[in-house]
């Protein structure tokens, strides 16, 4: 606690008795002080001692005429502006019977000594609220507070609910134990400073109930200034200026003033505040447009996240520095703490962002490249202007590179663009003959564009979006890491450099010529040759092969960041269908389709692996699935032409796209037309089976059947025309709802009686209403009546709103559904019909009916107007009427407590609720007409619109 500095921070109010005067002289001798005179003294005395440090050894017999004191009344007057004398005149009086911040007035006695924190990202945490104003009141206070220095600084203040913030604020009773004791005085405000020099942590405490007895029957004779909003706002700004290093104002107009004076509360600080603020924290150098998109707290949170990705990486003697944007990171390796802040902080001359860096050992100098310009810096000096790019050589069309690295073994110094570099001579500083050459061919695995690159112990680190490759400089081999998070690169640098590679993480040469074909024949990647000795060659804005790589895994659901990683060749080793995932085969959006609803087909070649009999009734049973879903017939013909074909080849079987052998390849399909048009060809190379080993003819089939009807691939995993094989019997297989949709799309729904259905309610009616909603599969599902509609909430073809009675997908839901919700987690929903409910599992229901009693809602409840689940707490909220119920999943009862008035806890949420749903970490109250967006971290609501605007209207 030695290296701490301790203070006190007290507004008070202090009083005096009604009948005390003040007097005008002070008697060089009193043997007789009357009441009037030892009140004043006693003010006086306790005034001097807390603000103006006056010895404790005078405080038991302590005479007016003594010099010490004189002397303190005279320093107390000059820094109030006030006749200095060293007599207790009624002015002098006046200012020590003013409320006012309890931080001493000099400066020896203070613990703010100009000190500063280190940093210009703040966060603070509000502990325990006062009573007397609404949670939200003090809130909104406490971040204006804060806003008046921000405004004034380049300070930024983060608000958290860690414990570890920088500045705590609370609201505590005059009981705390560290409170120093106050007679007849109110104290509005304590701040007690735990403020280490290289910056600690800070809390300020607001004192509640803090009126004595005989103060509180007294304040009616004294200023009472009470903490109401505009004193809470303008005392928590005064003392929050002493949090950031600011000491008492001699200035009245100053809001560092140590007595409470009211202030406009749009024009706090005077210059003499505004410039004393810049003193301590200059602004950060950085363009307008970047101060509004708040990126200083958006960085400091986007160095954890998983795609975050960097401009330039260079060792700098005994550090590591990280540049992105205009933003800096600093991890000496010695060091557990990392130095951040805008560039400017650290290299004042470079106000722009850096494209690449690296740093020569033995010149112990750096080099910063922006664009054209480079830097070179020594220690943390720039060293004079900056210098074109063509110093080292480059011809004339090179404007900027993307990486750099120097190479301590061989002297050379690598530049990285696009897919070509070049070799620089650091020695004889002129370029190596014949460059620049492809990246590809000499780091072989390398094939995506280059962010960032270091050298460390004969090893290359390339930065690849946000994965880093580990580069064997002397063997040219490259290592795949396991995924680095940039988290780990500043935080953990030495372990990630020096963690082994697993031998099976090497990406070989056969994975990357697999790669190659495989987005060659489903991604229609081009590579052609390479000449890079043309100066007019035209530069590709990233590699062609990233490209593909990406569009792969994005179709996927994998990590989208251009790189060949284990998962993404996990994926392209699974056997899947032959068709291209790409849209030159997609039926959107002129998606040919048969013009006939009977559609014939037949069988030109059976395979020897089954029987005739199995191979037709594994057509057949793949092709009923389809002819459910959509009003279609399936003729088959024995003889003459057919629709659609089907036959079993080998290798190349004259349709220019030959198989591959066992595994790879299993099957493909040509689009609804004329010829070829439908036919479906199988590898006779695999083994097709009924079940078991080998690859199931019906599953693969009824994939086939789909691209012979006129869909495409689809990104659902659990879809049918999902490109991979997964083995699944007849009776587990089945159209998924974005299969239905698809083909729905192309040939209608099939026939079904109509009679006895509800009239679709108009949707964009101002008074429509829900009755429910839920998220169920990435589907959000709306009900009204007995009718559903729905929208995905992931990109597809069919991301338009969708609509249909609720037997089409919930036949045992013959009601209108009252309330639903859902549990990601499990996988599973819930929907409530009166006092029933069913479990809903991928938009199918399992099992039969239950009764809401088994949640444990009481007997009077018949019903439930709405209901949704917090993962984050695994409780489950029932609205019934005007109250709620919380059900705790996991002990599978209701909390005790409970029900309980639902606007009493849901704030800006109206009296009766009739839908609600969770989605993207928000819940949605649908009320009457209006959503009601609902954060329920902050517990208050950020957005209200329509209803229906869910529906597009």
């Amino acid at each position: 606690m030695s290296d701490m500095l301790f203070s006190c921070c007290i507004l008070v109010l202090l009083l005096t008795d009604s009948g005390s005067t003040a007097p005008t002289a002070i008697p060089e001798e009193e043997s007789a002080p009357s009441p009037e005179t030892e009140s004043d003294l006693k003010l006086a005395t306790d005034y001097l001692h807390q603000y103006y440090n006056l010895e404790n050894d005078h405080l038991v017999r302590l005479k007016r005429s003594e010099p010490s004191f004189i002397s303190k009344v005279k320093e107390m007057q000059m820094f109030f502006g006030l006749n200095s004398t060293g007599v207790l005149d009624p002015e002098t009086l006046q200012v020590m019977q003013n409320p006012r911040c309890g931080v001493p007035d000099v400066e020896e006695y203070s613990h703010i000594q100009g000190t500063r924190w280190n940093k210009n990202v703040l966060t603070y945490r509000i502990g325990r609220y006062t009573r007397d104003l609404r949670h939200s009141v003090v809130d909104s206070l406490i971040e204006s507070a804060f806003g008046v220095w921000a405004r004034a600084s380049g300070l930024t203040f983060v608000r958290t609910h860690n414990h570890n913030a920088d500045i705590m604020v609370e609201f505590v009773t005059y009981e705390a134990r560290w409170l120093m004791p106050l007679v007849q005085a109110w104290v509005l405000e304590e701040t007690r400073t735990l403020m280490m020099m290289s910056g600690g942590q800070q809390e300020v405490q607001v004192l509640n109930s803090v009126i004595q007895d005989e103060a509180e029957h007294n304040s009616s004779k004294h200023s009472n200034i009470g903490l109401n909003v505009p004193v809470m706002f303008q005392v928590a700004a005064h003392e929050f200026g002493h949090a950031l290093g600011l000491r008492h104002s001699r200035n009245p107009e100053s809001l560092m003033y140590p007595t409470y004076k009211a202030f406009h509360p749009t024009n706090l600080l005077s210059r003499e505040d505004s410039a004393n603020i810049k003193a301590l924290y200059t602004p950060l150098r950085v363009s307008r447009n970047w101060l509004l998109r708040p990126l200083l707290p958006r960085l400091m949170q986007d160095k954890c996240a998983p795609d975050m990705t960097f401009d330039a990486v260079a060792t700098l003697g005994n550090a590591t520095f990280f540049f992105r944007d205009k933003y800096l990171w600093i991890k000496h390796n010695a060091q557990s703490d990392i130095k951040e802040g805008p560039i400017s902080n650290f290299m004042p001359m470079i106000e722009t962002r850096i494209d690449a860096a690296f740093w020569i050992p033995r010149r112990s100098t750096a080099y910063l490249i922006h664009e054209s310009t480079f830097w070179t810096v020594r220690g943390s000096v720039v060293r004079g202007k900056p210098r074109s790019l063509s110093f080292f050589g480059f011809p004339a069309w090179v404007q900027d590179v993307d990486a750099t690295v120097h190479i301590v073994k061989t002297g050379r110094t690598l530049f990285f663009m696009h897919d070509i570099y070049w070799s620089y001579n650091e020695n004889r500083k002129v370029m190596d003959f014949g460059f620049p050459r492809s990246i590809s061919d000499d780091f072989p695995g390398v094939n995506a564009t280059i962010n960032a690159a270091f050298y460390k112990r004969n090893f290359i680190y390339f930065f690849v979006g946000p994965q880093v490759y580990k580069f064997d400089y002397t063997h040219k081999s490259i290592l795949v890491c396991t995924w680095t998070l940039v988290l780990s690169s500043l935080m953990l640098v030495e372990i990630s450099w020096s963690r082994p590679i697993e031998e099976d993480q090497r990406l070989t040469p056969d994975d990357f010529e697999l790669a190659k074909s495989y987005l060659r024949r489903f991604y229609s990647l081009r590579l052609g040759g390479t000449d890079y000795r043309g100066s007019t060659r035209k530069i590709r804005s990233a590699s062609a092969m990233e490209q593909k790589v990406r569009q792969m895994q994005n179709f996927f659901g994998l990590r989208e960041t251009g790189i060949l990683d284990s998962n993404t060749m996990n994926v392209m080793k699974k056997p899947r269908c032959g068709v291209s995932d790409v849209d030159n085969y997609s039926f959107y959006p002129y998606h040919p389709k048969w013009k006939n609803r009977t559609i014939s087909y037949k069988i030109a070649k059976y395979t020897p692996d089954l029987s005739r009999e199995e191979v037709e009734k594994s057509f057949r049973l793949a092709l009923k699935m389809w002819s459910d879903a959509a009003p279609l017939n399936f003729v088959k013909v024995n003889h003459g032409k057919a629709d659609i074909v089907f036959t079993f080849a080998h290798r190349a079987h004259g349709d220019f796209s030959p198989f591959d052998g066992p595994g790879g390849v299993l099957a493909h399909a040509f689009q609804p037309g004329e010829g070829m048009g439908g036919d479906v060809h199988f590898d006779e190379d695999e083994i097709w089976t009924t079940g078991g080993q080998g690859f199931s003819l019906f599953a693969v089939a009824a994939h086939e059947l789909g691209h012979s009807l006129g869909l495409t691939h689809s990104r659902d995993p659990s879809a049918v025309m999902f490109p991979s094989y997964r083995h699944q019997s007849s009776k587990q297989y089945t159209l998924s709802t974005d299969d239905v949709l698809g083909i729905q799309m192309l040939y209608g729904k099939p026939k079904i009686e109509a009679e006895n259905r509800p009239k679709v309610p108009k949707k964009c009616d101002p008074t429509f209403l829900f009755d429910a909603a839920v998220v169920i599969q990435n589907e959000i599902v709306y009900f009204q009546n007995r009718f559903i509609w729905m929208r995905t909430t992931k990109p597809s073809y069919w991301n338009q709103l969708r609509e249909g009675h609720i037997t089409t997908y919930f036949p045992d839901v013959g009601s209108s559904v009252d309330a639903a919700y859902d549990i990601p987690a499990k996988g599973v929903a819930y929907l409530f019909t009166g006092h029933k409910y069913w479990v809903v599992q991928q938009l199918k229901t399992r099992g039969t009916a239950g009764n809401i009693s088994e949640f444990g809602v009481p007997s009077s409840v018949r019903r439930v107007d709405a209901a949704v689940h917090v993962a984050e707490y695994g409780k489950t909220m029932f609205f019934v009427g005007q109250f709620y119920y919380r059900y705790d999943e996991q002990k599978r009862q209701m909390d005790p407590g409970f029900p309980r008035y639902i606007q009493t806890d849901w704030r800006g949420i109206p009296r009766k609720v009739d839908a609600a749903f969770k989605l993207h970490g928000s819940i949605f109250f649908l009320s009457g007409s209006k959503s009601y967006q609902y954060d329920f971290r902050q517990k208050r609501v950020v957005k209200i619109i329509a209803g229906n605007s869910w529906l597009g209207c």
